[in-house]
């Protein structure tokens, strides 16, 4: 288990919650209240490159899929 991280809930939708951490965004799955406080475990959220992509991950109802497509269309050329 790594060090515990303080974040903010800044949004949530479909049992996904996202967080702002030290100017990082994370998502994380479980339900809290906006603006709630919380100690997560860094290894159990996935950490976003952009407040954007954040936003736009939250929108996705199957995240997994989505990262997997990306992926397979970009990165593994």
């Amino acid at each position: 288990m790594s060090e515990l991280l303080n974040g903010v809930v800044l949004m949530l939708k479909d049992n996904k919650v996202l967080l702002l951490c030290n100017n990082r965004y994370y998502i994380l799955r479980g339900t809290y209240d906006v603006g709630q406080k919380i100690q997560f475990d860094p290894e159990d959220a996935l950490q976003m490159p952009s407040y954007l992509f954040a936003i736009a991950a939250m929108e996705e109802e199957n995240l997994d899929d989505t990262l997997d497509f990306i992926q397979s269309k970009w990165f593994n050329k």
